[in-house]
């Protein structure tokens, strides 16, 4: 047993790098950064925050940072950073998942438990909490991925629907969902699968048989890459992190701050507008602009306490589910199996769907041929040691065949406002507890319980599993056996294998503490509903993109926005559907108004330099002029007629640029990459509040001043301000051309003889202009 060892958090002297008696913490100082490193350090804004580093917190962050690809983004975790991978990709280092524990009063909260995982919620009802940690929940998972059905989803909105069903393969591929036979195959799997197939029809309530969607890749994606093994957000977090990381502070577009423990969201005019955090237990205060996309992806009841601080409504907490969940363990002879198994099996896996009037339940299947009773043993972990390899390969050749049936059954939720919220009776709902945390503020407070229909759905899907069991080998009572103990219980003492299977009153027995045939409803990690998503505020919390609709920039990355959560494991659903809302934020923080499509995606990506010099994407979609003379024009489309709008914002007052309209494309052949032709073949809207004239070297000119459309039409604007974003708005429809700054006509030119269609440009001018663009978005023309 570890015994204990000197603190190091409150040192007072400073490192580089961590040292202690057994470890350099690399891990640590290269992926995770202070309040002070990622808030204070002279760059723009945050685009987005993201409170919560787990499973969907992690995931919607590194969507938002790849897709929004001039954005800056912040993540915030209450917890540490733990490993960088699921556990089960790691060598044995004694990590375990956190147990359910009643946590009613806070007197009776236990603490740290298994290292992170921490009781944030009080209730009557037994909860494993969360792992406080880069990637939560999702470093232990089991990994089953499946697709909600459409039953599943009936009562969603439509468009939604038809969304997910588009959007899922990404997800799936990205997860190792697909392909589904990379992880699981084999005589055994072929063997259960026909057997299964066969049985089917004879077990009323069974909808389908298929493969196991398990988020495992065994397979590599392509030639000469490495399969991904057991998927966790964690790893792509962390990648995105370090690539980050290659930009220095100011520039980064991606921080990872641990121990900040989000408290409060501050509104003023329907938007958040500062963070309220504890670093370290030390209160801290983020200011943040009306544009900026704050994610709760805290967990479904996290997420929902911190929105019921922050800006509440009567909705919010109703519709609470979770899962119905029972484990009939059971073996079969290999011999009542065929004789054409070979002596050696690998482990598989398949996945059961069934139903009856009341909901939709399904059957995570597992088997192998191992000694004891657990089908799972090997059938997850990373094995580093070739004898324990042939040590596991050697077990499966016994004379039983071990298969788990876990049953999954749908809850339906209650989104009646009106309706009692009473502990201890259906149906289930959160609230604000008047418990509070460490730092003074309320605690939520869950109340989880089962209503007749989900009790009636629980004996079918029990039921099912066994009539299935039977079936596999054709109602041969003695070629199965089951395993349970005297209160019918799994895997606890005493339990053994028995010729007949437990009866009824045990397996039902949900209150017998020692039973675990039946979960509690409590422990399956899937708690959903509570801020529910829906095409308008008189039917949901949030909107199909998961934001508040309330809200103008706060979103939800989870399965609380589920408006009904079906039988299937929620994860692939809400992995899928924060990369939506990933999008959505990418995609608004372009800010094209309707009519409008944005050019390029706020960064470099589709753009090319000509000249000297060039520009630097700063985030929040802005991007600056460093040294010149160059012009950076957008290649991947030429214009014709169209109206084109730009935002743009000096830092001196003799700052010069412009945005070139129509030119050539530049640099395709000519090695020089040469400038010069766009001003001789295109139009250019000048950006220069002395009106400098080259020609006769005089300030004031305003063929040459901002605004102008460059010696050819003058500029009636005054100067705009330094330091202020400014709008411009240039209409180009045959051979002329109109030039508004900030809603005001400030030149026009009705006899253009250049070209007629061109590509879009912008100039750097020289050292020290470092004129900032945001906002190119552009309105094609018939």
């Amino acid at each position: 047993m570890a015994g204990n060892l000197p603190r190091l958090i409150n040192a007072t002297d400073t490192v580089d790098v961590q040292d202690t008696a057994f470890a350099t913490d690399v891990l640590g100082r290269f992926i995770c950064n202070t309040w002070e490193e990622a808030t204070q350090n002279g760059g723009v804004g945050f685009d987005a925050v993201v409170i919560g580093a787990g499973m969907f917190g992690a995931y919607c962050a590194e969507k938002i940072y790849r897709h929004g690809t001039n954005l800056r983004v912040l993540v915030l975790d209450a917890g540490c950073l733990l490993v960088t991978e699921h556990v089960q990709n790691l060598s044995r280092i004694g990590l375990n998942a956190g147990g359910a524990v009643k946590v009613e009063f806070n007197n009776q909260d236990p603490g740290a438990r298994e290292r992170v995982w921490g009781s944030p919620w009080r209730s009557r009802t037994p909860f494993p909490g969360l792992a406080y940690c880069l990637g939560g929940r999702s470093l232990y998972w089991g990994g089953w991925a499946p697709r909600l059905t459409n039953a599943d989803m009936a009562q969603w909105p439509s468009d939604l629907k038809t969304a997910l069903g588009v959007e899922y393969g990404s997800t799936e591929r990205e997860t190792g969902v697909v392909p589904s036979t990379d992880y699981i195959s084999g005589p055994l799997f072929a063997e259960l699968k026909t057997r299964f197939e066969a049985a089917r029809p004879l077990v009323p309530s069974v909808d389908a048989i298929e493969d196991a969607p398990l988020a495992v890749q065994a397979a590599p994606p392509a030639s000469g890459l490495f399969s991904f093994d057991k998927w966790s957000s964690a790893p792509i977090l962390v990648e995105a992190i370090r690539e980050a990381a290659d930009s220095p502070d100011w520039q980064r577009r991606l921080f990872l701050v641990p121990r900040t423990h989000a408290t409060k969201l501050h509104v003023s005019n329907g938007v958040v507008r500062t963070i309220e955090v504890r670093v370290n237990g030390q209160q801290k205060f983020l200011d943040i602009a009306p544009q900026c996309a704050v994610v709760l992806a805290s967990g479904t009841l996290e997420s929902t306490r911190l929105a019921l601080e922050s800006f509440p409504t009567p909705e919010m907490g109703r519709n609470l589910m979770a899962h119905l969940r029972s484990n009939t363990v059971i073996r079969l002879k290999r011999s009542a199996l065929g004789t054409a198994l070979p002596t050696l099996l690998e482990a598989a896996a398949l996945l059961v769907r069934g139903s009856n009037t009341k909901g939709r339940y399904h059957l995570q299947v597992t088997a192998a041929a191992v000694s004891g009773a657990n089908s799972e043993a090997t059938m997850w972990r990373a094995i580093p040691d070739i004898e324990l390899l042939d040590q596991m390969l050697a077990s499966q050749s016994g004379d039983w065949i071990v298969v788990t049936l876990r049953g999954i059954g749908e809850m339906v939720g209650n989104k009646d406002t009106t309706v009692p919220k009473v502990t201890g009776s259906a149906p289930s709902w959160m609230d604000l507890s008047d418990q509070t945390d460490e730092f003074g503020m309320r605690r939520a407070w869950v109340n989880m319980a089962t209503t007749t229909d989900d009790t009636d759905l629980w004996k079918t899907m029990d039921e099912a599993a066994l009539a299935l069991a039977r079936k596999l080998v054709n109602d041969d009572a003695t070629a199965i056996e089951y395993f349970y103990n005297e209160f019918g219980s799994l895997n606890a003492p005493g339990a053994a294998w028995h010729s007949a299977p437990p009866p009824p009153s045990l397996s039902a027995d949900r209150n017998n503490p020692n039973n675990k045939v039946r979960d509690g409803v409590g422990t399956t990690h899937h708690e959903a509903g509570t801020l529910w998503m829906g095409a308008s505020p008189g039917d949901s919390v949030t909107n199909l993109d998961g934001r508040f609709h309330h809200i103008g920039n706060a979103y939800v990355a989870g399965p609380a926005i589920f408006p009904t959560l079906g039988s299937a494991n929620p994860s692939l659903a809400a992995l899928t559907l924060a990369r939506r809302t990933a999008l959505a934020i990418a995609r608004d923080a372009l800010g094209a108004e309707p009519g409008f499509a944005p050019l390029g995606t706020g960064g470099l990506n589709g753009w090319q330099m000509a000249g000297n010099g060039g520009f630097v994407p700063l985030g929040e979609n802005i991007i600056e002029a460093v040294d010149g003379i160059g012009l950076l024009w957008f290649t991947k489309e030429q214009f014709g007629d169209f109206v084109l709008r730009a935002d743009f914002r000096l830092s001196s007052p003799t700052d010069n640029s412009g945005i070139f309209i129509r030119i050539p494309a530049l640099g395709t052949s000519d090695p020089t990459n040469d400038w010069k032709p766009a001003a001789a073949q295109g139009y250019e809207i000048q950006i220069d509040n002395t009106g400098f004239n080259p020609d006769t070297n005089a300030t004031g000119d305003a063929l040459h001043a901002t605004g102008a459309i460059y010696t050819l039409a003058a500029s009636s604007a005054a100067m705009p301000a330094v330091g202020q974003w400014h709008t411009f708005e240039i209409e180009a429809v045959g051979p002329k051309i109109t030039v508004r700054l900030n809603g005001l006509q400030v030149s026009q030119l009705t006899n253009g003889n250049r070209q007629v269609k061109g590509f879009i440009g912008l100039q750097n001018h020289h050292g020290g202009s470092k004129v900032q663009f945001t906002r190119l978005r552009i309105k094609t023309l018939p």
